[in-house]
């Protein structure tokens, strides 16, 4: 994994004053938030509170991605992209410790974390492998991103020749969630070279072309979904009402049951399509309130406030206005629907099926909330992987049906998980550590709707760990 790079030649010209003798400082979490502008940034990594106002601006990974985690404890998604060696560089920022916790958190790193870290390392270092680099997945990046504008094209050409118009639509649909889960998702994880402003291009690009805010998503993604995965009240991706309250859908057994639920499993797939259109038009609620769910927003530069706006504007003119200008309303909206609900399903079901299934863990933090659970292993719980050794599934998913290694190696390409899993694989094995995996795709998708109609047909778990034997 890549060290702190050119940001080193700073870090050690930086010297802690000596606080010898002084009372160490204590936070709360709740104090800990206020520290969150670049000219006063504090970030809290394994209760320990560090000062990075002066890094800031000296982060190699770039400024946009060290205030990601200002004024919170981000020490799960700190080691996820960072070796686990590079605490000591911190202890220069030091300036006091975190006593309260507004989110999940977790024990050291166990030697199952460790081990495999370090084999995964090996395995780059020894074949001569940047993880953030491959060309012919760039290569893919733009097939993609040509394809979905060539099917755009295609619904305004054809637009008289239904069968072709048709086709185009829903093509364009599934062209532009590839991009979505291929070149957009490897951007936000930052694991497309090691350029700040190329991730930063390829989320104008997503902004403009997707219609969704790349801002939005990071926070929901890699801030939340990521280090909380499947944890009642952290993890946005699988918020829902209170439990008091009824929901559209019914996933965990805390929430309340209510009689439709018992038809959920069909009626719930059927309510996918609208992902799109949700998130599009959710980003303005969460930019609005600064929260998306449980994971309040950073404050967003000038340059991140502009382009959520502009990033809107230019979606509607390239969607709508220009096929406005060649075909009926009545057409664009026909063939924007078309392709917004092929896109959608397509996305949600692979999304839902490595998390949203009763054969993951869906672990419970303690009143003081602490997961009694290495944070390594609680991925492994957590998730489901299907397909691996097929290359049609690993190109159309984007390689999230290696969900668990995307989980645990966030920061590398998607290329290289086929390679990387058979070691992911191996080593849980060794440490006696159960790892979630199904043949097909199709496999995979039936254990979501299996969960929804469980779920939904019964009132309580049939057994206390709320896991299918």
């Amino acid at each position: 994994m890549p060290g702190l790079g050119e940001g080193e030649s700073f870090l050690s010209s930086f010297t802690r004053e000596d606080e010898t003798g002084k009372e160490e400082k204590t936070f709360t979490w709740e104090q800990l938030a206020k520290y969150n502008r670049r000219d006063n940034a504090h970030i809290a990594i394994r209760n320990k509170v560090y000062n990075v106002s002066q890094f800031v601006k000296h982060h190699p990974g770039g400024s946009d991605q060290i205030m990601l985690g200002a004024g919170r404890d981000a020490t799960q998604v700190f080691e996820s992209y960072h070796k686990l060696s590079t605490h000591k560089f911190l202890e220069r920022f030091y300036v006091g410790r975190l006593v309260t916790h507004e989110y999940p958190w977790f024990p050291e790193p166990s030697n199952f974390y460790k081990t495999l870290r370090t084999r995964v390392d090996n395995y780059f270092k020894e074949n001569d492998i940047d993880p953030k680099i491959c060309y012919w997945m760039f290569a893919r990046y733009v097939t993609f991103f040509i394809s979905s504008l060539m099917c755009f094209a295609g619904t305004i050409v054809f637009q008289n020749n239904w069968p072709l118009a048709v086709v185009s639509a829903a093509m364009w649909g599934i062209t532009t969630a590839l991009v979505a889960m291929t070149c957009t998702h490897d951007s936000s994880h930052f694991a497309i070279t090691h350029k700040p402003w190329v991730w930063k291009v390829v989320g104008y690009l997503h902004d403009s072309y997707q219609g969704a805010s790349m801002f939005c998503w990071i926070h929901q993604h890699v801030m939340g979904h990521h280090p909380f995965t499947n944890i009642d009240g952290s993890d946005p991706d699988i918020m829902t009402a209170q439990a008091t309250s009824a929901d559209i859908r019914r996933i965990k057994w805390s929430q309340i049951w209510l009689p439709r639920y018992v038809y959920q499993y069909i009626y719930v797939p059927i309510l996918y399509c609208v992902l799109g259109l949700k998130t599009r038009l959710q980003d303005f609620i969460i930019f609005y309130i600064m929260r998306n769910t449980s994971i309040r927003l950073a404050i967003p530069s000038w340059s991140q406030l502009a382009l959520f706006f502009t990033g809107k504007v230019i979606h509607c003119l390239f969607r709508f206005g220009i096929p406005f200008m060649f075909m009926p309303i009545w057409k664009l909206v026909l063939f924007n629907v078309i392709a917004d609900v092929v896109g959608s399903y397509w996305l949600a079901l692979i999304f839902q099926t490595s998390h949203v299934i009763s054969e993951a863990e869906w672990p419970t933090p303690n009143k003081d909330k602490f997961v009694n659970m290495d944070w390594a292993e609680m991925q492994v719980a957590t998730t489901q992987d299907y397909a691996t050794d097929s290359w049609f599934w690993n190109t159309m998913t984007g390689a999230l049906n290696h969900q668990t290694c995307h989980h645990l190696f966030p920061g590398v390409i998607q290329s290289h998980y086929p390679k990387i899993t058979p070691i992911m694989e191996q080593t849980c094995r060794e440490f006696g550590i159960e790892y979630h995996y199904v043949n097909t795709t199709t496999e995979a998708i039936a254990c979501h709707i299996n969960h929804l109609k469980r779920l939904g047909q019964r009132r309580e778990p049939a057994s206390l760990d709320n896991k299918t034997k």
